[in-house]
């Protein structure tokens, strides 16, 4: 195994040390991994790795092996890090990717017979997902992912499980520059296909016919479900900003006004909570300061739909789900329900 602090001064060389993706397939064959990335290896051509700095605004990877694995480079992009690309590379052979961003975005999977074995993400290891959340604990033995060779620790780890080594002969070796196309999304992923959700209403209604119809019952089953995992569902500020639209322009823009001076209450109430907290409250979701936290996201929300019916009436919600997704911590039903209308509605995004 090549060191991690190797590693990380080859990615500082590269270029790639703010951002990249790097993936192994073990005993891949290159066409077959560059077809599934979204490229045609008819139209690759050789470019040497550290030229891959200059192609940071576009859709290319570099390929090569590096002993008994497929490796793929890229740059500023993440298609090795996507479940719809991982997954089936993994039917040819152990594959293992890590990947950051200018952000300190991360990630470090793992993925074999076609599913995701393990992944984290580099800066919260504790983290895990995946069929077979240990899977990467033996291949993370005497590996540091708190010190400053972080990304490539995580490079280490990917040629423990695949035999790849990113070491000088590989990096002056051969790679084949090949544009690609992003793979399409999975409508759902891993561990929400089989969800018995799925087996019951409004769900399959939704997916008897997914598309932007539906776009307007998702944003109100959404709101619905973030208003109850917020205690707000029979506030009255909650039950006037679902009836903003019959109410006169004037009266909206007072509700507005006043949601909006909830959010900011609730905020700092949450915030004054949250200094006087043991700092191991357990779980974290349940800490009093974090409902309170809740209502101010979904006061705030609230007055993103009224604002949406200003001056006129709109027709329907705005698209508040993303907005929605910090009030919807924790755990049960109402998440999981949440997160489901959330995947969906995003796959009826895409098909509008």
């Amino acid at each position: 195994m090549t060191s991690p602090q190797y590693l990380q001064r080859l990615l500082a060389d590269l270029g790639l040390e703010q951002a990249a993706t790097f993936t192994a397939v073990h005993g891949g064959d290159e066409d077959a991994v560059i077809r599934l990335f979204g490229g045609d290896p008819e139209q690759s051509c050789l470019l040497p790795l550290e030229e891959l700095r200059d192609h940071y605004d576009s859709d290319l990877i570099l390929v090569s092996r590096s002993g008994p694995a497929v490796v793929v480079v890229e740059n500023c992009n993440h298609q090795g890090s996507r479940e719809e690309v991982l997954r089936p590379l993994s039917r040819h052979g152990r594959t293992a990717s890590a990947y950051w961003n200018v952000n300190a975005v991360s990630q470090l999977s793992l993925a074999e017979d076609g599913l995701i074995a393990s992944a984290f993400e580099m800066l919260v290891p504790e983290d895990v997902f995946g069929s077979h959340p240990e899977a990467w604990q033996p291949l993370l033995q005497g590996l540091n992912l708190e010190d400053d060779n972080l990304w490539g620790t995580g490079l280490a780890a990917v040629e423990r499980a695949t035999g790849a080594r990113f070491d000088g002969a590989w990096a002056r070796g051969p790679h084949r520059a090949v544009k690609i196309t992003r793979v399409p999304e999975y409508l759902l992923g891993q561990g929400l296909v089989d969800s018995p959700l799925l087996r019951r209403e409004p769900f399959t209604s939704y997916l008897a016919d997914l598309g932007p119809s539906l776009l307007r019952p998702m944003r109100r089953h959404a709101l619905d479900l973030a208003l109850a995992h917020a205690g707000l569902r029979e506030h009255p500020l909650a039950a006037a900003a679902l009836a903003a639209a019959i109410i006169p322009a004037d009266a909206r823009v007072r509700l507005r006004e006043d949601l909006t001076a909830a959010h900011d209450q609730a905020l700092l109430r949450a915030r004054a909570l949250l200094i006087g907290e043991p700092e191991d409250f357990e779980p974290e979701w349940e800490r009093p300061s974090h409902l309170v936290f809740r209502q101010a996201i979904v006061f705030g929300v609230l007055a993103q739909c009224v604002a949406a019916r200003l001056p006129t009436p709109a027709d329907g919600l705005p698209d508040i789900l993303n907005s929605l997704v910090t009030a919807m911590t924790g755990e049960g039903t109402r998440v999981e329900e949440f997160w489901m209308v959330k995947h969906l509605h995003d796959a009826a995004q895409r098909a509008a």
